[in-house]
């Protein structure tokens, strides 16, 4: 399927499901209502090259009616939100066109509410070339032993609810994607699975965001819950080892206690 025609199957669903405020309209004698409609961050004929936020707005309906929102890019499923506001990635990340390979690519985003209805906008935008990407010396499997003085280093901001504890000590091991995400596996016998997004800047910077909700086989949470602000930190390669320094991240403590140190193959 071609994206021109991504698009036309796209808009058709908004048609076929009655979306707009005629399909809404209240009988002879009363008030109209407002048009009910999704719209996307991503304006038709954009140029992508450094990572965004992606939002879908959805006018003339309360939040409480929506069901879900699904972010579709070139047609397939690549995120699914249930939560105001409707995020790409979830709160605090973003979409990293790099990832995706430069050209043109079709971005939607459909809403379901609680009467089965579909909200569906479609635009298309093109990625440039030269695009920040995950460096391909990072991506794979890494190994991190976290230490309990790793642990220890952040106690004086670490908040915990009930029934959590803080990050467990021992050999994580954590996969970092070309699709910019990280996914990890604790050292427990439960063996807890998360992902979290990572940005990838100039002279070596890091930002890694929080949890990506949705993640298919990956259980909810992550370091900290949503919503806390994104870590920066710095990297650099060491032969076969990963160095990461902390930049700055009160955010999370956990998530501190983790990427601050060292990675080995």
């Amino acid at each position: 399927m071609t994206r021109r025609s991504i698009v036309a199957a796209v808009a058709a669903v908004v048609i076929l499901a009655g979306c707009g405020a005629q399909a809404d309209a209240p009988g002879t004698g009363a008030r109209r209502r407002a048009p009910q409609r999704i719209t996307s961050s991503i304006a038709e004929g954009a140029q992508l090259t450094t990572p965004v936020v992606w939002q879908a707005r959805i006018a003339g309906l309360p939040a409480a009616r929506i069901v879900e929102v699904r972010f579709l890019i070139d047609g397939r499923l690549a995120h699914t939100e249930r939560r105001a506001p409707y995020m790409f990635a979830g709160d605090g990340n973003r979409l990293l066109p790099g990832a995706l390979g430069p050209g043109s690519h079709t971005f939607a985003v459909v809403a379901q509410t609680d009467s089965g209805r579909q909200l569906t906008a479609a635009t298309t935008a093109t990625v440039a070339t030269h695009t920040p990407a995950v460096p391909a010396a990072l991506q794979g499997a890494w190994t991190r032993d976290v230490t309990r003085a790793d642990v220890r280093r952040t106690k004086g901001f670490r908040t915990l609810g009930p029934g959590e504890i803080a990050l467990p000590a021992g050999a994580w091991r954590m996969r970092i994607g070309a699709d910019g995400v990280a996914r990890y596996t604790d050292p427990t016998p439960i063996h807890d699975v998360t992902v979290d997004q990572l940005r990838f800047g100039p002279r070596h910077t890091l930002v890694v965001g929080n949890v990506i909700p949705n993640f298919p086989n990956v259980s909810e949470g992550g370091f900290c819950p949503d919503p806390v602000t994104p870590g920066r930190y710095w990297w650099a390669l060491r032969g076969r080892s990963l160095v990461v320094r902390l930049v700055g991240d009160r955010g999370c403590a956990d998530r501190n206690s983790f990427w601050a140190g060292r990675f080995t193959r």
